[in-house]
């Protein structure tokens, strides 16, 4: 009745502009309350149900679905109140030919939303796929609008109140297709069980088909992994010929990146990060790719919830891993040494999260009689010294090598990276930093994990300190408590907990500090 009513609704506020009827555009406005009334006893219903509801159920994805349909046809009731609103201008206006073309677009749209409402009734996955298609022409259509009207604005004689209402109207339908690509990425949630936006679907649709030939495709069975504060989508595909596949969509730069240092990950050691089957690149402005899937543990959950004997075997393993790609890729010459610009160019969106953080270290402090130097000053000496710390040889580096990112295959009892897009040559503190910080910043009140974590941490520790003596790293010690603080003071951008982040945040300060007052005396 909802789907009706708005369809109804929209229909009605169109006729109403062309014609210039400000009855019939009253009448839209007056019936938006029976719109916000349909949502309203949706929303209880849906809520009422899903109490008690097991929330990965069907039953639960359906009833979530439903809602999220009810919301977006409420937006579409709003926009068909807004158009009817530009009736009732544009009555006042004297009459000219319209400027450009505004009939299509509301065939398009009155179209598509009356396919995705029968494709969620029906649980129809390709009608839903042919009426999202009209989002793009909606957006096509409107850009030609818009530039038409710069076109009109820019000559004399022109009327900019009744160009610019129409603009309006061009702009109404063109969030028409927002709200029914929403609905349709809403079914294909309902059967898939995955949230994923249209693109996605069909990036993973193309993909799988080219795999398997197009053969089985049915049979192949996707599941979300997780989605990164990157923006990029992970994903397991099962029941793939050949076993398992991962994939991954996101911003082409970052796939791209991706892509290309894992093949020279698996150059230098094969095996040590998922082969590429496949990619994709959409019109759209997104790229995807299917990789060979790594069975195994993140080496977060080996640590939270293995005995202290296998946390250190398999760190042990770990760091044979880390001293292998080391020993392979080292190169004479000291690298880039840029840990300050790193927390300069994170502050910002730390502050943004958690803005009582940036009065912390504002200005000089006394504490216990000692004088601290405000963050700022402590960054600029830092920044000054830091080059001169530079180790002698650069190696290359995982990037981001926290215990999320690290693979541990009890199986073949091999370790594997993920998530490589920031690999290359640099510091081999940088990944070490990271990788203590990693085990540090977990909340954790479980005294005996507590203690096990430090454990992992000092083998780590006491790693790397032996690699800085054999290639003779004479400013290991700063350099570590450097790069520690980095990633300390930048974690807390992930963090909502504000009392965590500020713990993380002073003790990150106090390792600079350190690092400050240790070079010095190097």
């Amino acid at each position: 009745m909802m789907a009706r009513v708005v369809h109804a609704q929209l229909a009605s506020a169109t006729t109403a502009f062309f014609r210039r009827d400000v009855w019939l555009a009253d009448k839209v406005m007056e019936k938006d309350d029976q719109v916000d009334n349909l949502l309203g006893g949706i929303e209880e219903k849906c809520f009422r149900r899903l109490s008690g509801v097991d929330a990965d159920s069907p039953r639960s994805r359906r009833l979530r679905g439903v809602f999220r349909v009810a919301l977006n046809l409420e937006k579409l009731g709003d926009y068909a109140v807004n158009i009817a609103e530009q009736a009732c201008h544009a009555e006042r206006l004297p009459r000219r030919p319209i400027p450009f073309d505004l009939a299509s677009p509301v065939r398009v749209a009155l179209g598509a939303l009356d396919e995705v409402i029968t494709s969620f009734t029906d649980a129809s996955a390709e009608k839903a796929k042919h009426a999202c298609a009209c989002e793009v022409e909606l957006d096509r259509q409107y850009r030609d609008a818009l530039a038409e009207s710069f076109r009109r604005l820019a000559r004399p004689g022109e009327d900019p109140a009744f160009v610019i209402t129409h603009l309006f109207v061009a702009k109404f339908l063109e969030r028409v297709g927002d709200s029914i690509l929403n609905i349709g990425e809403t079914t294909l949630y309902i059967l898939t069980g995955e949230r994923l936006k249209l693109h996605q679907y069909l990036h993973l649709e193309e993909m799988v088909s080219h795999v398997t030939g197009g053969r089985d495709v049915e049979r192949v069975q996707f599941q979300q992994i997780w989605g990164g504060i990157s923006g990029a989508r992970v994903g397991r595909l099962a029941n793939a010929p050949g076993g398992p596949l991962i994939w991954k969509e996101g911003a082409p730069r970052k796939i791209d990146e991706e892509i290309r240092e894992m093949e020279e990950w698996n150059r230098l050691v094969p095996g040590l990060v998922p082969d590429v089957k496949d990619r994709y690149r959409g019109e759209e402005g997104r790229e995807s790719f299917l990789g060979i899937f790594l069975e195994g543990t993140l080496l977060r959950d080996v640590y939270i919830s293995r005995s202290l004997e296998e946390k250190l075997r398999i760190t042990g393993r770990l760091l044979e891993t880390v001293r292998d790609v080391w020993l392979a890729t080292a190169q004479a010459g000291a690298p880039r040494v840029d840990y300050v610009r790193q927390i300069v160019d994170r502050l910002p969106e730390l502050y943004s999260i958690h803005p009582r953080l940036q009065a912390l270290r504002g200005r000089e402090t006394r504490i216990f009689g000692i004088n601290h130097r405000s963050l700022d000053e402590l960054l600029r000496h830092l920044g000054a010294m830091e080059a001169q710390l530079a180790p002698p040889v650069a190696v290359r580096l995982h990037g981001d090598f926290n215990t999320n990112n690290i693979v541990y295959d009890a199986h073949g009892d091999r370790i594997h990276y993920i998530d490589v897009h920031r690999s290359g040559p640099g510091d081999y503190l940088q990944d070490i930093g990271v990788f203590l910080v990693s085990n540090l910043r977990q909340p954790i009140q479980d005294g005996h994990l507590a203690r096990d974590f430090d454990l992992v941490n000092t083998a780590v520790r006491e790693f790397a300190a032996e690699y800085a003596r054999r290639v003779g790293d004479a400013h290991f010690e700063p350099r570590l408590l450097l790069a520690q603080g980095r990633s300390l003071i930048t974690s807390g951008r992930l963090v909502t907990d504000y009392d965590f982040a500020r713990r993380m945040f002073l003790e990150g300060v106090r390792f600079l500090e350190q690092a400050a007052a240790v070079a010095v005396a190097v």
